[in-house]
């Protein structure tokens, strides 16, 4: 009997990390995504420079979380989302509207993908 209670706690604690990784990764994601739309919007008033300014803070707080998204998320989806940072970055120093309003739609799709990936849901546990 002592075995299985054991196990569950085990589960529990899996289950419970789990959880917690969901929340965290989505609470991440959602911050950054609202001020990647911030950032659309002040390139859409010719405000480039503050863009910039925010979209680096952005990268930034990606980067602080290094370690975190590399322990707990595939790496393919990780490195795709900096190339998407680089390729934003990149577009908002030449000022192209064009290439850089499709880049940063793709990063905010890759960012709420990849939290809605880590989210307890059936489409996932299947």
């Amino acid at each position: 009997m002592k075995r299985l209670w054991i196990a569950v706690t085990i589960i529990m604690l899996m289950l419970a990390g789990s959880l917690v990784n969901a929340w965290y990764s989505q609470s991440l994601t959602d911050g950054m995504t609202e001020q990647l739309a911030q950032a659309q919007e002040l390139v859409r008033q010719e405000r480039w420079e503050q863009a910039a300014d925010l979209t680096q803070e952005i990268y930034q707080r990606w980067q602080d979380h290094h370690f975190y998204l590399h322990s707990v998320l595939r790496h393919s989806d990780t490195d795709q989302i900096l190339r998407g940072f680089r390729a934003v970055i990149q577009y908002l120093d030449i000022q192209e509207m064009d290439q850089y309003s499709a880049a940063n739609i793709d990063l905010i799709a890759q960012l709420e993908l990849l939290s809605e990936m880590e989210q307890a849901s059936l489409v996932n546990v299947l």
